[in-house]
């Protein structure tokens, strides 16, 4: 079986694609960093106090993440579907769930308590 070479539009698509991935995984941790600490019972049983805000440097930071996430996103599903080749077509699949799970991250931050 012959090995295909891929052209740079389609390493460029490929990396997009790994690229969006690992931005959002950053944004993961940004955001399990920022968030505001959950009080549980024990917490409330021995009087210690939490955090109850967002960090704003944090904040911002997923805010910037989860929309460059869903840039990157939106734009290689655009070009793979506009310019990629038949053996791309898989890319869709993963730019696809890049973009919900970076809407549904977004929804979430928006919407959690501050």
């Amino acid at each position: 079986m012959a090995q295909r070479r891929h052209g740079w539009f389609s390493r460029l698509l490929i990396v997009m694609t790994i690229g969006g991935w690992a931005l959002y995984i950053v944004l993961l941790l940004v955001f399990h960093y920022g968030r505001p600490e959950q009080d549980f019972g024990y917490l409330r049983y021995q009087d210690i106090s939490v955090r109850a805000q967002w960090l704003s440097v944090h904040l911002f930071w997923a805010y910037a993440g989860v929309l460059g996430a869903l840039g990157i996103a939106v734009t290689a599903f655009t070009l793979v579907h506009l310019k990629g080749r038949r053996h791309l077509q898989y890319l869709k699949v993963y730019l696809v769930m890049l973009a919900i799970a970076s809407l549904f991250t977004l929804l979430l931050i928006t919407f959690s308590s501050r």
